[in-house]
């Protein structure tokens, strides 16, 4: 008994209440449940992308981009690739670094390297967002938040080999240290946050704002502090960007590559690729051949009402995320991974709980529809049908 109320000690301290940490692992649990009935059962046509040995090494949830990190995981970033061709160059480095390491120490298989630092990353991050929640709503309304989360249509790349985990995970905790005025853990964090993926730079406006809540004894706001917050993540983006074409003395190498996926290479150009891409979906119905496209544009108008929610409510930080979570991809041109990059903007989903709060018959209809979108995406993805 003594060891169980240890063990027990241990998850709560570093995983949050134990039934929060048994959760996730349910919820694991039966997303993959879930991937081998959509694959093995449902009549959905699974597609082959990869060569058969590689489709049989690969997880169910790992897809897509899973593919690059793989490569980098493997054999690390390569040479830079012929004109018009996509490459890993485009990947930040953070995520198939460190499952490298585990990669390269212990001889794991590259996914499995991935997926270890992915759940690693996730229960660790869910108890950060549990944590938060408390202090913001109270326990109930934060058991609501997590629901709200792991319901989301997309919130099957919290589970696969994608950087989505560790991206979130360094949000919480770079918030968490800028509010509570810890400048060189905030710049730490922040450092590991845009050497993850390049939606630092909507973060980044975000931590400066939350920097400037807490005021110094004598009234003054933190300038200097809040500065500091900001500029690390999006500066670390840039010396990436950059940095990555200074190593194979090719300055542009990640605007080239890029290009690879059709992406703007500049803000106006992305805008006006991600306004005709709605026009073609929209006006000449593509959505009738798939209805996912209609989850990039909905997912798009849900995080823009609830901006305004955070607006009204004054909570200038949560709304200057929401509003660059939706902009950065219209800058790039991308409209079919909305869905994938809004789902981190943890602060969505307390305002979900917040706003729903004493109308529990609206939550369980919003979780139910929710849910089924989740499943629904998540039986897509695991046949290689595109999702986000």
């Amino acid at each position: 008994m003594r060891a169980l109320e240890k063990l027990v000690g241990f998850l709560g301290r570093h995983f949050g209440p134990p039934r929060l940490f048994l959760a996730v692992a349910a919820w694991v649990l039966a997303l993959g449940a879930w991937g081998m009935v959509a694959r093995t059962y449902l009549p959905i046509e699974h597609r082959l992308r990869w060569e058969i040995p590689l489709e049989l090494r690969a997880p169910l949830y790992a897809k897509f981009d899973s593919g690059w990190y793989l490569a980098i995981i493997e054999w690390g970033y390569g040479k830079p690739p012929p004109d018009g061709k996509p490459s890993n160059h485009a990947f930040f480095p953070l995520y198939p670094t460190v499952s490298k390491v585990l990669h390269d120490t212990f001889a794991m298989d590259g996914f499995h390297a991935g997926l270890v630092v992915t759940y690693l990353c996730l229960f660790l991050a869910m108890s950060l967002f549990y944590r938060e929640g408390v202090e913001r709503l109270g326990d109930r309304d934060a058991a609501a938040s997590v629901a709200f989360f792991l319901l989301f249509p997309t919130a099957f790349f919290l589970a696969a080999v994608y950087a989505e985990s560790m991206f979130l995970l360094f949000a919480l905790l770079a918030f968490r240290d800028t509010r509570r005025a810890q400048t060189a853990k905030s710049a730490l964090w922040g450092l590991l946050l845009g050497l993850t993926r390049a939606s630092a730079l909507a973060v980044a406006p975000a931590l400066f704002l939350a920097a400037l809540e807490k005021r110094s004894a004598d009234g003054r706001r933190p300038w200097v502090r809040a500065f500091v917050a900001g500029l690390v993540p999006a500066a670390t983006v840039f010396l990436w960007i950059f940095g990555i074409g200074w190593i194979y003395r090719e300055p542009a190498l990640f605007f080239r590559s890029m290009q690879g996926w059709h992406r703007g290479t500049s803000s106006l150009s992305g805008v006006a690729a991600w306004v005709l891409s709605m026009k073609v979906r929209f006006v000449d119905a593509d959505w009738k051949r798939d209805p996912t496209f209609v989850l990039d544009y909905g997912a798009a108008l849900v995080f823009a009402a609830v901006g305004v929610y955070q607006l009204v409510k004054k909570r200038w930080a949560d709304a200057a995320w929401t509003g660059g979570a939706i902009t950065l991809p219209m800058t790039t041109g991308l409209s079919g991974g909305m869905p994938r990059f809004l789902m981190v903007v943890y602060p969505v989903y307390f305002a979900l709980a917040e706003g729903s709060r004493g109308r529990p018959r609206a939550r369980l209809v919003w979780w139910i529809l929710s849910g089924g979108m989740l499943l629904a995406a998540a039986a897509r993805f695991v046949n290689w049908h595109w999702v986000a």
